[in-house]
């Protein structure tokens, strides 16, 4: 807040009008400050609406919104917001790739209310996992690029129903990956036991191969399960 609107209602405190005083110019009033979304399962995006009404005598005009991370973001239901008139921000929060656990997010609305030009909204929601894989990181070292490479991986089915593992792809182009099992079944409540077999293409000038293996699924919102690997050749 400036030291001249400091000023301006600390003068009209004194003289006990304290209300019009803040109220000239455009006033921005949320009526809540947070929204909790509770249990999220990994992978689904959510959205809220955080309504705001112009309680000043001048035209309120949203002119920014921006977000603590790109997995949150919020759209304006319209910018400029007349005296004693509405409006309402959308915030979506996008799960995919989060790690289970308690998460709170921030967007940051700023308008061109003077005493108050930012105003934080909090999203908090607790993401779930149902499936999740040990480890979380496949790393091997290896005598040659045509030695094939085996990721042993333990798959965790959390819930009351049973998943399938589809099948298995890298993001990058110079390794292929094979199920063993293929098609596997995720028992409930159970833990399974799959091998990556991990491909290499030949390169002679190459000594690391790094990428991310994904594992699709049948689960409606954790479809993909994505899991880093290195593999160092020692020629």
């Amino acid at each position: 807040m400036s030291y001249y609107v400091n000023l301006v209602i600390t003068f009209c405190i004194a003289l006990g009008i304290s209300n019009t005083c803040l109220a000239a110019g455009p006033r921005i009033k949320f009526q809540r400050l947070s929204h909790d979304y509770g249990k999220v399962f990994s992978g689904q995006t959510v959205s809220a609406e955080f309504e705001f009404s112009n309680d000043g005598d001048g035209v309120l005009k949203i002119e920014g919104l921006t977000s603590s991370c790109g997995c949150t973001k919020a759209v304006e239901g319209s910018k400029e917001i007349s005296p004693s008139g509405a409006g309402k921000i959308i915030a979506e929060f996008d799960t995919l790739g989060l790690k289970a656990g308690r998460k709170q997010k921030t967007i940051f609305v700023r308008s061109n209310d003077s005493v108050n030009p930012v105003v934080k909204l909090i999203l908090l929601a607790d993401v779930v996992k149902e499936l999740n894989v040990s480890p979380i990181s496949l790393n091997r070292k290896v005598s040659s690029v045509d030695q094939p490479v085996v990721f042993p991986l333990d798959i965790t089915d959390s819930a009351n129903k049973s998943y399938k593992i589809i099948q298995a792809f890298t993001t990058e182009g110079e390794a292929q990956v094979e199920l063993d099992p293929s098609g596997l079944i995720l028992q409930p409540t159970k833990t399974s036991h799959l091998n990556l077999l991990l491909k290499l293409k030949p390169d002679p000038n190459r000594s690391f191969y790094a990428g991310r293996i994904r594992l699709k699924t049948d689960h409606p919102y954790e479809s993909e399960i994505e899991i880093p690997f290195l593999v160092k050749v020692e020629n």
